[in-house]
């Protein structure tokens, strides 16, 4: 290895520690001028394509990936060039040819298995990605996302006994997983089990990041009929989603319900500032028909202001 190039490797390391990407990514550049070996400038390539992920630029780490294939067929390359497809919102076939010829060199490549199930989810082709996944937990059996991902897919097949066992494998393995955490409160809940879904959803508070955690237990007060406990639940959620319409949107219907008509009022127009369908939506829902109907002359008379 020359000199030269190893300095500048050591360089680009030390702007990389500081987070000085656009040194880096300058340093490594000219350390090509002294990569004498295809592998340097593999491992180059290598580098200025995980820089160019970690800066969301998919457009330019996929360069990289596909200079590295033009000197040498590597496993990483492939997965590369369908990881940033994917970022990139690309054709799922192109993804899922090169995940295959990731797994083709490398046939342990947990993630390319990983990845390429999700393909074939997306694809509607559900027994691949089953497939593929089951096939990610025989490399990796702590692999807690991908038992949990399993269960995901046969909840939706409603093949809930499934589902709960594969889910609750992800749990011993991770019991704080939040994801994991949401779904056995949704497969409680399937289960008509009110008070064990709500259990599960207020474990996941703050360990799962999406706005349905709190409308799926909202869901379960306002069947309930404790339409404060609804409201609570969801100004908690509005603290992480503050535009979100369905939480806004089920906080008007918590409202109506008490008869709080001013409050239901204002959190439906909210809602149909965020989103106008919510208007819609209100039209048929027996909770807010009257409203919307009082909205709309609100509306009409804003208008001609």
């Amino acid at each position: 290895m020359d000199l030269k190039f190893k300095n500048y490797l050591i360089l680009a390391e030390d702007f990389l520690f500081e987070g000085n990407y656009k040194k880096a990514k300058e340093t490594l550049l000219k350390s090509l001028n002294f990569a004498k070996e295809d592998n340097e400038k593999i491992s180059v390539y290598f580098e200025l394509s995980d820089i160019y992920l970690r800066e969301k630029n998919y457009d330019e780490a996929k360069k990289y990936f596909i200079k590295i294939l033009d000197i040498k067929e590597i496993a990483g390359a492939y997965y590369g060039l369908a990881i940033t497809n994917d970022f990139l919102g690309g054709n799922l076939i192109y993804s899922v040819e090169n995940y295959k010829k990731a797994i083709e060199i490398d046939p342990n490549y947990d993630r390319a298995y990983y990845y390429l199930a999700h393909s074939y989810d997306k694809l509607g082709e559900t027994e691949l990605a089953i497939k593929y996944l089951k096939k990610t937990i025989e490399i990796d059996r702590f692999d807690f996302v991908s038992y949990n991902d399993l269960g995901s897919i046969y909840e939706a097949k409603n093949k809930d006994n499934l589902a709960e066992k594969f889910v609750k494998k992800s749990l011993e393995i991770k019991p704080d997983y939040g994801r994991a955490l949401y779904n056995m409160g949704v497969l409680a809940k399937k289960s008509k089990d009110n008070n064990l879904a709500l259990e599960y959803y207020y474990k996941a508070i703050d360990k799962f990041q999406n706005p349905f955690l709190f409308l799926n237990m909202s869901a379960i007060y306002i069947e309930e009929k404790d339409y404060f406990s609804a409201i609570n639940i969801l100004d908690r959620g509005l603290m992480d989603f503050p535009n979100s319409v369905n939480l806004h949107y089920n906080k008007a219907c918590s409202f109506s319900l008490l008869n709080y008509k001013k409050e239901a009022k204002e959190e439906l127009i909210k809602a149909i500032e965020i989103n106008c369908d919510a208007y819609t939506w209100a039209k048929t829902d027996e909770d807010l028909c009257e409203i919307v109907k009082e909205l709309k002359w609100l509306l009409l008379k804003q208008k001609k202001k």
